[in-house]
């Protein structure tokens, strides 16, 4: 079991082997034989740092972009 609790694979008795909770069908069903296994969770959320990451990547190639348009406009003229 993870931090909160919750399984991340689940045995298949039909297949005998683990099944990840993220392949499961939206139904919960094993990806092999289709024999329902668990309420598969919804979509995850991603990492809050994740998104941190992606705000200053947006930030940074703004930047970048700004200075590549100064830089085109002092070679012009």
């Amino acid at each position: 079991m993870d931090s909160i609790g919750a399984q991340k694979v689940i045995w298949c008795d039909n297949c005998d082997r683990d099944v990840d909770i993220g392949l499961l069908s939206p139904d919960g069903l094993c990806p092999g034989c289709d024999t329902w296994l668990a309420d598969s969770r919804d979509g995850g959320s991603v990492p809050w740092h994740f998104w941190v990451v992606v705000v200053a990547a947006v930030i940074y190639l703004g930047w970048r972009a700004a200075q590549g348009v100064l830089w085109v406009g002092q070679q012009l003229f």
